[in-house]
This record gives structure tokens, C-alpha cells and sequence, in this order.
């Protein structure tokens, strides 16, 4: 008899474990039950646009202007005067990288094409870095001796860039006759932050900010008045490009513990149980990998080892990514667990880390948004309510605004579904592997892949969520134009 109320139990268990997805929602992922809201804007295919070698690199509010490069060159469309195709030197490639509300300011580079001309073991081939005006003969930062350089930021009005590059002194001596000057190691360069504002007025920015470069994101305001810095203690600050006055980064009013001094009292730990703490409610269900912010209801089930259970020291911000005016910023936090007091030659060293993805907010009201252990941010929009992140090898979204049925809270979605909510899809099968978003928070440029699958070129897709303006086209056999102006100086 015990054998088969033994039996029957274990049958039961398995029935439970089998209805428990269809009873209970997925504390990882929002809900799924949310239908699809008609569409007011578009999705498009746009690999008839970008042909083989092509690639949206940065668009405008409302999918008005956008750059990027085709067949190894620099682009610019407008829907106010159409496609701009530059031609680069012989043997160069370039890329648009920013691109101004109107689309008639552009920053972009020119390089050596190291597949025709692969430079030798040890050499770095100089990246000319040049503004581009409609109208206007090409500026190259050559101009100002700055070679190799990297574009951090444009302003919305196209009038302030923000750059990083190398900087020859006046004191360097001669390049030897025969020897070339792209031998960047070899050369006597110092890198340089540098500003250009109301198109001529060239600034080195030695003396208000010399933040640590940064390989992939932007760090000037939209509004070009401020940038982010990150010193050496990791530390970030938020500086005033006219006055020089900083605002160090906190999240729950913590800086970077290498920043920060206990014999004056500063606050550097994240306490477990303090309402100020933004990590208060970050907590995840027993068995469920992602944390997420947990109603009143749920903190009770909370799992032993979720976040909101620990003391947490701030060891290190990754991908700043400010605001239009800087008021909030996207970050990806490096979290370490303070050691129990109990537990023999506590060390940081060994302690458990955390990744958190947050939106920083001037006024105190930090929110994290993700965690785990592969997480980048990749853009804000102006108005600081619509985050754009790459979790592992899958694009997500978080929106403020966006709260679905049956929940109270804004969660995040993959991309994909995201764009589904508002009625624009995409085959099912894939996932979006890299996206664009445009300032506003309304257009994306996605690049799709087969799971599992990391060969190039992914195809290619534009979807504007809202508005209605008309879908780009233009003619990729359309005449190139030749570079007007300055010539790029490696």
C-alpha cells in the first residue's frame, strides 16, 4: 500500500511540474500574453538598400537621416536631400559614425583597406577622422594634427563633436625620409581628448577632462554641453565642457570604493534592508538565474542568495552612456559581496561579483534594469526612458512607459517582441543579434541570425515604431562623391 501512495505522489509531482510554467509566470521574462498593438510605423527589409557590405551605423529621431558605410565607403541619407555616397582615397575604407538630427552633419573616418594593403606584423594603420557638412568641403582632423581617431559623441544640432585621438608634439622629431608615419608605435603621439564646436573652433581638452578612452560607446551629451570621465579609481564623472564643474556618478548614493575615503565618511557600502538601496527589491525566485525588481507580495519567496539579500561594495562602472542633457545615465555596474564578518581572512579578491545594468538618475532615483554575467549597454534615449542592452548574443529592451498586462512594473523584452508589441514582426526563428537605436527611442536598425549561428553578413532589417513617415530608398548605383577639401594625413 505504501508502494503505491509512493507511486501516485511521484506521479502528482511530475503532473505539478509539468502545469507549473501554464499556472505561474516566468519571473526571468515579462509576461507573454501581451497582444500586439497596431502599428504606426513601419519594418522594412533593407538588404536590397545595403547590398552585400553595408551597415546602418547611426540614425536621427524619426528615421529622418541615418549613416553608416556601403561597399566600404561612407554614407549619408536625408529625407530632406537624399543619399550623399563619399568616396574615400584609393585603397581606403570609412564609415559614418554620428550623424546630426537633420542629417546634415556627419562624423566618420577613412583607413587603409588592410585586406588590400595588410599592414606589416606590429604596424597600426591611422584611422583619418573627419567631419562631414552638407555642402561644405570635408574637415579632417589631420588638419589639427590628430591622427587615429575614435568619435565619442555629436551634438543633436550637428555644431559639437567629441573625439579622441593622437596628437604629434610640436618638440617630435622629423619622420626619417622612407619611413612611414602610421607606424603609430613607433612615433612619438600622444593621445588627446578633443572637442570641435561651431565647426572651426578646435580645443584640446587636457585642461577640463581627460577621461579613459572607450572602444565602443558614446560619452558626450546629446545636448553637446557635458561628457562623461572615468579616472583611474574608477570613478566616473559627469563634466561641464564650459565651466569644468563635475558631478561624481552614485548609485544609491555610493561611488567606487577605490574612490572613496571611510576616515571621511563616506558611504561605500549597499546595505541589505535599507530602503535607499536601489537593490531593496532585487531578488530572484529559487532556481531562476536573472534577478528583477519584486512586488511586496513576492520579497517574501525571494531565493536565499538573491541580491537584495546581501551587502554589496561598488567596485567598478562599464558603458556610461549619458542622457540628452545628462540627467541619466546607462551603466553596467561590477558588484562585489562584502565577506561575512565570520568567514576566516575575508577577502574582495574571492568574493562573489554581481553585473548589474542600471539607469542613474541626477535626482537619486536609480533603477537597475538586468543582471548576469554578459551584459552591455549600447544606448539611452534622449529622454532617459528607453535603454537598449545586448544580454549574452541577444539584443534587449527596457521601457519606462511600456508596462504590460497583469504587472505593474516596466520589465524588459528581447528586442524582437518588443517591436511584436507594437504589431512589427520578424520571422520567428531568429534573433536579433545587433541593433541601432535612434535618440528618440522609435527606430531600430537590427541586424538577424539563425540561434547559434555567428556568421556575417546577418540580414538586415529598419522598424520605426511610431510616426508616419515614408520608408528610406535610394539607389545603391547612385554616383559617388570624391572627398572635397582637406586630404586625409596618416
Amino acid at each position: 500500500m505504501k508502494r503505491i501512495l509512493h507511486c501516485h505522489r511521484c506521479y502528482f509531482c511530475t503532473f505539478l511540474l509539468f502545469i507549473a510554467p501554464l499556472l505561474f509566470s516566468y519571473p526571468d521574462m515579462a509576461s507573454a500574453d501581451d497582444s500586439p498593438a497596431p502599428s504606426e510605423g513601419f519594418i522594412m527589409d533593407m538588404t536590397p538598400l545595403l547590398g552585400s557590405n553595408g551597415r546602418i551605423k547611426a540614425i536621427a529621431p524619426g528615421c529622418r537621416a541615418m549613416t553608416g558605410f556601403l561597399d566600404g565607403a561612407p554614407f549619408v541619407w536625408s529625407r530632406d536631400f537624399g543619399l550623399v555616397r563619399l568616396a574615400p582615397p584609393s585603397k581606403h575604407f570609412g564609415m559614418g559614425d554620428f550623424v546630426s538630427d537633420d542629417g546634415r552633419s556627419m562624423l566618420g573616418f577613412v583607413s587603409i583597406n588592410d585586406a588590400i594593403s595588410p599592414p606589416p606584423y606590429g604596424q597600426t594603420w591611422a584611422r583619418s577622422g573627419f567631419i562631414w557638412r552638407y555642402g561644405e568641403p570635408l574637415q579632417y582632423m589631420s588638419k589639427h594634427g590628430i591622427a587615429d581617431v575614435e568619435w565619442y559623441g555629436l551634438s543633436a544640432d550637428g555644431k559639437a563633436a567629441l573625439g579622441y585621438g593622437k596628437k604629434k608634439p610640436s618638440s617630435a622629431p622629423a619622420a626619417t625620409k622612407g619611413k612611414t608615419a602610421e607606424n603609430l608605435e613607433l612615433t612619438p603621439y600622444y593621445n588627446r581628448w578633443f572637442s570641435i564646436r561651431n565647426k572651426k573652433q578646435f580645443r584640446v581638452l587636457d585642461e577640463i577632462a581627460r577621461p579613459i578612452a572607450s572602444p565602443y560607446y558614446r560619452i558626450l551629451s546629446r545636448d553637446g554641453k557635458k561628457l562623461l570621465q572615468k579616472q583611474h579609481d574608477n570613478s566616473v564623472q559627469i563634466v561641464d565642457l564650459q565651466t569644468g564643474a563635475q558631478r561624481p556618478l552614485t548609485f544609491g548614493g555610493v561611488r567606487p570604493h577605490a574612490s572613496t575615503d571611510p576616515a571621511k565618511g563616506e558611504k561605500r557600502i549597499l546595505r541589505a534592508g535599507d530602503p535607499q538601496n536601489p537593490l531593496f527589491r532585487w531578488g530572484r525566485w529559487p532556481g531562476f538565474r536573472r534577478s528583477r525588481i519584486l512586488s511586496d507580495g513576492e520579497l517574501k519567496r525571494a531565493a536565499p542568495d538573491s541580491p537584495l539579500r546581501a551587502d554589496w561594495l561598488l567596485d567598478d562602472f562599464f558603458c556610461s552612456i549619458p542622457s540628452f542633457d545628462g540627467r541619466f545615465t546607462l551603466c553596467a555596474l561590477y558588484l562585489k559581496k562584502v565577506p561575512k564578518k565570520s568567514a576566516r581572512h575575508p577577502s574582495l579578491l574571492d568574493a562573489k561579483s554581481l553585473t548589474v545594468l542600471v539607469r542613474l538618475d541626477a535626482g537619486g532615483k536609480d533603477i537597475p534594469i538586468d543582471d548576469g554575467p554578459a551584459l552591455m549597454g549600447l544606448d539611452i534615449s534622449d529622454d532617459g526612458k528607453t535603454i537598449l542592452y545586448q544580454m549574452d548574443t541577444e539584443i534587449w529592451i527596457w521601457n519606462e512607459d511600456l508596462v504590460l498586462p497583469h504587472d505593474n512594473i516596466p520589465r524588459p523584452l528581447p528586442l524582437a517582441r518588443y517591436l511584436a508589441h507594437f504589431g512589427l514582426s520578424l520571422p520567428p526563428e531568429r534573433t536579433i543579434k545587433s541593433a541601432v537605436m535612434s535618440p528618440d527611442g522609435h527606430c531600430f536598425f537590427g541586424e538577424l541570425a539563425l540561434s547559434g549561428d555567428e556568421q556575417f553578413p546577418y540580414k538586415q532589417f529598419l522598424a520605426c515604431i511610431k510616426g508616419n513617415a515614408s520608408r528610406p530608398h535610394w539607389n545603391l548605383g547612385g554616383k559617388k562623391i570624391s572627398n572635397r577639401g582637406d586630404k586625409p594625413v596618416r
